[in-house]
C-alpha cells in the first residue's frame, strides 16, 4: 500500500526504502526480510497491480483452447477490459509512465510477463488471420498503445486528443467504438464474421 501511495502522490522517483518506511510505519528491515530488498517489494507490488499479470493469473489452471480461431468478441472484450481497467486505475497509469520513463529490471520483467498473456491469444489469431495480409499483432499493439497514450494524455494533461476528450463518457465511447470498427475491418478482410 505504501508503494502505491507514494507512486500516485509523489511519483516513482520517490519510491525509496526510507520513504516506504515513513509512509508505512513499518521498519525497513522488514522490506529486506520479506522481500529481499526494494526491488523485491516493487516486483511484488507490480505483480498485484498490473492488468495483464492479473489476466494471466485468472487464466492459470483453466484450459485455453489455442486450436480454434480467435473470435472477434474475445479480442474486443480483452481490449475493452484493458481500456476500462487502465482508465480507472491511477496506479496502473503511473506504472506505465514509470515503465517508459526509466530503465528498471523489475519493470522490464513485468513487461516481459505481459507478453506471456498474448502468446495463446496470438496463436488463436494466427489461425484466424493465416491467409490474410492482416498483421494482428501490430493491430493489437497499436490499439493497446493508443489506449495507454490517450488515457495518460487525458488524465495527466487534461486535454483532448484529436478534439476528443477521453475523460468524458462520450469520448471514451467514441474511441471504444473505433477500436471495435478496426477489429471488425480486420475480420471482414479475412471473411470471418465471428
Amino acid at each position: 500500500k505504501a508503494v502505491g501511495s507514494i507512486l500516485i502522490k509523489e511519483g516513482f522517483q520517490n519510491i525509496k526504502v526510507n520513504r516506504i518506511e515513513a509512509v508505512s510505519g513499518v521498519s525497513k528491515k522488514l522490506i529486506y526480510r520479506y522481500f529481499g530488498g526494494l526491488e523485491g517489494l516493487i516486483k511484488e507490488y507490480l505483480e498485484q497491480r498490473d492488468f495483464w499479470n492479473l489476466q494471466i493469473k485468472q487464466m492459470e489452471g483453466r484450459a485455453y483452447d489455442v486450436t480454434t480461431p480467435l473470435e472477434k468478441e474475445e479480442i474486443i472484450t480483452i481490449l475493452e477490459d484493458d481500456f476500462h481497467f487502465f482508465e480507472k486505475s491511477p496506479e496502473m497509469q503511473k506504472i506505465i509512465l514509470w515503465g517508459i520513463s526509466e530503465k528498471n529490471k523489475t519493470l522490464r520483467a513485468i513487461a516481459n510477463n505481459r507478453e506471456k498473456f498474448g502468446e495463446p491469444v496470438f496463436k488463436k489469431a494466427d489461425l484466424t488471420f493465416k491467409n490474410s495480409d492482416i498483421d494482428f499483432r501490430a493491430v493489437s499493439g497499436t490499439i493497446v498503445a493508443a489506449i495507454y497514450y490517450m488515457v495518460l494524455h487525458g488524465k495527466m494533461l487534461g486535454t483532448t486528443v484529436c478534439e476528443i476528450d477521453i475523460t468524458k463518457k462520450e469520448g471514451r465511447e467514441r474511441y471504444l467504438n473505433t477500436f471495435k470498427k478496426i477489429i471488425d475491418l480486420c475480420y471482414e478482410k479475412t471473411g470471418h464474421k465471428k
